[in-house]
């Protein structure tokens, strides 16, 4: 055992090589660790920048409590918390891999199909392929040229370059410039949640809006600290390999922020959320309405966090990548390559980059946490796989230079792991599964979830009652097979609905007019609208204009242009449809006399103001739109993946 002044980590160091990974993935964990144990610290102030959150290792001295943590528990969640037993495809696309150029090596990420599109775009290699017919293409360019080609058309690609090469890259420069956790405080918001002692973040309410793999590793530490976590992923968007592993703890549905409805889910959500974690560039939340003017109007008091591949300053700011590509250039696939003495690339023995970096996440949303809860006020945190590479660059330095001979000791021995690691076996979606036990203890904490891993879109978008996390016990027996409605009845299905809905309603109230207005007139009750066939065809004809138009039209322009075109389309549709019907119904020839006649009756009995205002009123209840902000862009947004 080893020990710090606040860590203990017990076991010894399983995964080795040209870098100290065990060693790292132990400091990630106890970052965690430091942070939680600073949350039930009643006299930690929060920093007024983001000094405190970019130095969690090393703040140790005053966090209260023990913190613990397992070495080779830690180095096994860093490869997967998750075993189902029957083992999952491979998470790798075909194509995806390393190639040599004309004069190095390239690596071409391609397990998106847009990436993979790509990259065999710009390679002029036709669909099907396979990776001999890739090889001879990339063979044919110099690296750094395919690497800008493939990062032009929408691709993920990364030239190997040396750890020499990339501290005099713009990039690397850049990148060794920001701290391991970049952070700013912001506006005051609503009183944060207080959670209880033995679970810190029960009734905290975290939006997930990460794909693979920091972001999620992230978020499912909080839901094992008894959050509420709610993933949100496009409806095409799917990681089979890695869901198990990376739905622990957390409820997962879908939502599609082309469509007017499910941004207004999202706002809805976001209104409501207390952390909000994404792996988005940089810019790509703008173009889905959630601007920082957005995030501080609905949410003030918001702890943020972000995570991006390349860091955010410098020429590379923003660039797609991956925890592989990273590898690549930061100069680590390199230096694996020299101490193996290989002929290619040789990476890390598992994606550290991403799995620390998510838990130097969690640790950021955790000190963020303890800010909201004392002051008030909510934060925004960065952080990057190319920061995160560069410190483990200086954790492999510094171990290098406290030996008596660096060169004798470039290597880092990993002991064998242990063959058997404590878990419990549970029934998911992908059958029987073993869930490694966490790699982390904090005096009085209970770190754990009940909720099993699951599919992504298996559950509604909404958040749950805090007291299914309060009382873990009404959630024992879930499982990834069971969900609440179906996700599918969402967006088209429900705008049908609206449609449909709202011509009844329409029908319906236009003869409460008509008889309530006959009535006061004195005259023998008219039921006019109800029995007439005319104004029953009309009111079909609004549900389908309505539901048509608003689908069509919630594409294509703001909220407020579509509310009105759909509506004066419904009412159109409705009058002109009703007057056809009632013409075609006495056997006359149809004529304007006709059309004036059933709009002189509709304006004279009220039912034009119900046509025009039912559909609206009904279409911003929570059911439909819900709070829709009327300045919120719906032209053409496309997501911003990888």
């Amino acid at each position: 055992m080893t020990e710090s002044p606040a860590v203990a980590v017990t076991g010894k160091p399983t995964l080795g090589g040209a870098y100290p990974v065990s060693a790292f993935a132990a400091q990630a964990v106890g970052a965690v660790g430091l942070a939680l144990a600073k949350l039930a610290d009643e006299s930690d102030r929060p920093a007024a920048n983001g000094a405190a959150l970019a130095s969690e290792a090393s703040e140790g001295a005053s966090a209260s409590g023990s913190v613990i943590v397992d070495g080779p528990l830690a180095d096994a969640w860093f490869s997967a918390a998750v075993r189902p037993t029957q083992p999952l495809a491979s998470p790798w696309d075909a194509v995806a891999g390393d190639y040599r150029t004309a004069d190095g090596w390239i690596r071409l990420h391609t397990n998106a199909p847009h990436h993979r599109a790509a990259a065999l775009r710009v390679l002029g290699l036709p669909e099907p392929v396979d990776r001999p017919a890739v090889a001879a293409a990339v063979e044919r360019w110099t690296g750094d040229v395919l690497e800008t080609e493939v990062v032009i058309a929408g691709g993920c690609a990364a030239v190997m370059r040396s750890v020499e090469q990339w501290a005099r890259h713009p990039q690397g420069i850049a990148v060794a410039a920001e701290p391991l956790v970049a952070a700013d405080v912001r506006e005051s918001g609503r009183p944060f949640p207080a959670g209880v002692a033995e679970r810190p973040l029960a009734g905290v309410r975290v939006l997930d809006l990460t794909r693979v793999l920091a972001g999620p590793v992230a978020t499912r530490v909080l839901a094992l600290l008894g959050a509420d976590v709610l993933r949100v992923d496009p409806p095409s968007w799917n990681e089979p390999s890695v869901a198990p592993d990376m739905t622990l703890g957390k409820r997962c549905t879908r939502l599609d922020t082309d469509d007017v409805e499910d941004r207004a889910e999202l706002l809805a959500l976001l209104a409501e959320a207390d952390i909000l974690v994404h792996g988005y560039r940089p810019g790509a939340l703008d173009s889905m309405g959630l601007d920082a003017a957005t995030l501080r109007r609905v949410r003030p008091g918001l702890v943020e966090v972000q995570v991006d591949a390349y860091g955010y300053s410098g020429p590379w700011a923003g660039r797609r990548g991956f925890d592989s590509l990273v590898q690549m250039s930061s100069g680590i696939a390199h230096l694996g390559m020299l101490h193996a003495a290989a002929e290619v690339p040789v990476p890390l023995p598992v994606q550290a980059l991403d799995h620390a970096t998510g838990w130097f996440a969690a640790a950021a949303a955790l000190r963020g946490v303890a800010r909201a809860r004392h002051t008030g006020a909510g934060s925004v945190s960065r952080l990057s796989l190319a920061r995160t590479a560069l410190e483990l660059q200086l954790l492999r330095d510094a171990a290098l230079a406290s030996q008596a001979d660096a060169h004798a000791t470039s290597a880092f021995p990993a002991a064998p792991a242990p063959p058997t690691l404590p878990g419990r076996t549970i029934d998911t979606f992908w059958g029987e599964a073993l869930v490694l036990d966490p790699p982390l203890s904090v005096a009085g904490v209970r770190i754990e979830t009940f909720v099993a891993p699951r599919p992504l879109g298996s559950d509604e978008p909404e958040w749950q009652s805090d007291l299914d996390e309060v009382l873990p016990s009404r959630r024992a027996g879930a499982t990834a097979g069971s969900s609440a409605r179906a996700v599918a009845a969402l967006g088209a299905g429900r705008t049908l609905v609206w449609g449909l809905l709202s011509a009844v309603l329409v029908w319906g109230l236009q003869g409460v007019i008509g008889l309530l207005g006959s009535l006061a007139l004195g005259g023998a009750p008219q039921l006019y609208f109800w029995t007439q066939p005319e104004w029953l065809a009309g009111a079909a004809a609004q549900a389908a204009a309505l539901a048509g138009a608003w689908y069509a039209t919630s594409r294509l322009v703001t909220v407020a242009p579509a509310v009105a075109l759909t509506t004066l389309a419904g009412y159109a549709a409705s009058v002109l449809v009703t007057a056809a019907a009632g013409v075609l119904r006495v056997g006359e020839p149809f004529a304007a006399e006709s059309f004036v006649t059933v709009l002189v009756v509709s304006l004279s009995t009220g039912a034009a103001l119900v046509a025009l205002l039912v559909p609206d009123l009904l279409l911003f209840t929570r059911l439909f739109v819900g709070r829709v902000s009327g300045d919120q862009s719906l032209a053409q947004t496309r997501y911003a993946r990888g």
